[in-house]
């Protein structure tokens, strides 16, 4: 199999719309872009390229993927308007730089807001409190992109992380209180559930995975 580039198609524009109707497609077969690249023996990297519009499937391919959605190649090359407002997906690159950007801001607004805290209330010895919450709230922008970009191994990272640190920030404004300490105890039994969560998603994926293959 072989890539037409933009340049080799002549056309921009179908490009673009070849790539919005191969990710409408897929995501209403209930796909991802790594379940998609396994059916039809390819990278999710190549995957990814086309439905970022920075290569076109070869013909053949698009007959493939046609018999695979239930839907003729000339569907792929028409913008209906299911498909207009369809985006084209981000290349993973993309997808971090703007993850660092909203951590980026996440910090920012911590920064300014331990600022205006030492101008205003310089008698109260509690502005470090602000970069103590980014924590949290970086760990919560990591869940986001997670469970928007990067899939359910990430995702469970994610999900643990805002878990922990969050009990660690509970716990800094809570721990003149005896049993302070039994909020890490919630937090072990919070992290099991995830773990179980976890799990039984990998394994649905699994299943999906095989009645789809059987199909």
């Amino acid at each position: 199999m072989f890539f037409i580039s933009e340049e080799q198609s002549g056309n921009g524009k179908l490009s673009t719309t070849i790539a919005k109707n191969l990710v409408y497609y897929r995501r209403q077969r209930g796909l991802t872009q790594s379940e998609l690249a396994a059916l039809i023996n390819y990278s999710d990297k190549s995957v990814s390229k086309w439905e970022r519009a920075g290569g076109t499937p070869d013909v053949f391919l698009l007959s493939r993927l046609a018999e695979l959605y239930g839907v003729t190649v000339n569907d792929f090359l028409i913008e209906t308007p299911a498909s207009a407002g369809m985006p084209v997906a981000p290349g993973n690159r993309s997808r971090v730089v703007v993850f660092l950007q909203i951590l980026v801001c996440v910090w920012l607004a911590a920064t300014l807001a331990f600022t205006f805290w030492k101008l205003i209330f310089p008698e109260i010895p509690y502005a470090w409190i602000t970069f103590v919450v980014a924590v949290p709230a970086s760990a919560a922008a990591f869940v986001v992109a997670s469970a928007l970009w990067w899939g359910p191994k990430l995702l469970f990272i994610s999900v643990s992380a805002l878990a922990w640190t969050s009990a660690a920030c509970v716990y800094l404004f809570l721990s003149e209180l005896r049993y302070a300490w039994l909020l890490f105890i919630v937090c072990g039994v919070a992290q099991l559930f995830i773990l179980l969560w976890f799990v039984r998603i990998v394994l649905a994926a699994r299943a999906k995975k095989r009645v789809r293959l059987e199909d």
